[in-house]
């Protein structure tokens, strides 16, 4: 489950022009206004909740409730605020807590998940298969960048759709969401993709050739998905991870792209081929995320992602993060 809410050790507080009553509070890439008279001090542990965190309907959180309980990026006097700061004995019981920890359960707090596109809607066949793991994307407000700092990646377009995995296996194809699986319909939208791609045929081929079995992973975007910011007739899939199931290893790029030439598949939109990040901070990878969208010059774009070019021996093949674009997110109320 990912990590809402969590024990932060608040990096500085920043004044915000012309602002009596508030501050910015700052953790990592994140910035929060508070009120000064919560009293929030640098080196002060406090419990943080990240945006798209949505809290249950209790009293202590009923100030939520014109926002039906969802966090969301806005601005205050003019300064971007993204999240949520309580001091820990605001909202958790008396306790050693340690920085990192995470509280997401013992809030209550639950994921945003749009609603599902009627047209993706369907007979469920079961939960998401555990053999390969779902689409998401860590935060880069999250990460210590140093950590991959003097590295190039691979930096490709994030699209607002939905996600959908083709994952076959043994068992044949599974057409899935982010978190169930589908039985074939004939009107579901990711079944009508797959036999317009004949994705089970060339899963089945590729199988037979190399004895590896395959998830394909992308976003599936256009008409009736999400608000269709690309102004786009129907629906297709491009798509951005494949996954090999036996060997449990993210595909390289190089090989990434060459199956996807093989199968005659789109991928997502390439931002840049061979991208070093060498004094990247958290402000200019998200000042980097800005821009127009490759499918319709018009839109904004969500973000980006950015994928280690190599395969890695830690996560599964590959390091990679998202950074979403807060002028993107302003408009859309994300």
């Amino acid at each position: 489950m990912r990590k809402l809410a969590t024990i932060r050790k608040v990096d500085e507080i920043r004044s915000i022009e012309d602002a009596d009553a508030i501050e910015l509070a700052v953790f990592g890439g994140w910035q929060v206004v508070v009120k000064k008279a919560q009293e929030i001090k640098p080196e002060m542990l406090v419990v943080y909740c990240e945006i798209d965190s949505v809290f249950p309907e209790q009293q202590q959180f009923e100030f939520l409730r014109q926002d039906k309980f969802r966090l969301r990026t806005k601005k205050f006097r003019g300064a971007l605020s993204q999240g949520i700061v309580f001091k820990i004995d605001e909202v958790l019981i008396v306790g050693n807590y340690v920085e990192g920890e995470d509280v997401t359960g013992i809030l209550g707090i639950t994921l945003y998940e749009p609603p599902i596109p009627a047209a993706i809607s369907g007979e469920v066949a079961g939960a998401y298969p555990g053999s390969v793991p779902k689409t998401d994307e860590e935060r880069v407000q999250n990460l210590d960048i140093e950590t991959f700092s003097g590295m190039s990646f691979f930096v490709t377009e994030k699209l607002d759709g939905t996600s959908c995995s083709y994952i076959f296996d043994e068992a044949g194809l599974h057409v899935c969401g982010r978190n169930w699986e589908f039985c074939e319909t004939p009107d579901q939208t990711f079944w009508k993709l797959a036999r317009h791609y004949d994705i089970e045929e060339k899963l089945r081929d590729y199988h037979a050739r190399t004895g590896s079995y395959l998830a394909l992973q992308g976003e599936v975007v256009g008409y009736g998905i999400q608000s269709n910011i690309y102004g786009l007739k129907g629906q297709d899939i491009f798509i951005f991870n494949i996954f090999d199931i036996t060997r449990q290893r993210y595909l390289p790029v190089a090989a990434y792209r060459t199956i996807l030439d093989n199968f005659a598949l789109k991928g997502v939109p390439v931002v840049a081929e061979n991208f070093p990040t060498g004094g990247f901070d958290h402000a200019r990878f998200l000042e980097y995320a800005e821009g127009k969208s490759f499918l319709n010059p018009q839109a904004e774009r969500e973000g980006v992602v950015f994928r280690s070019i190599d395969e890695t021996r830690s996560n599964q093949g590959k390091i990679s993060f998202k950074a979403i674009s807060n002028k993107y997110l302003l408009k859309h109320g994300g």
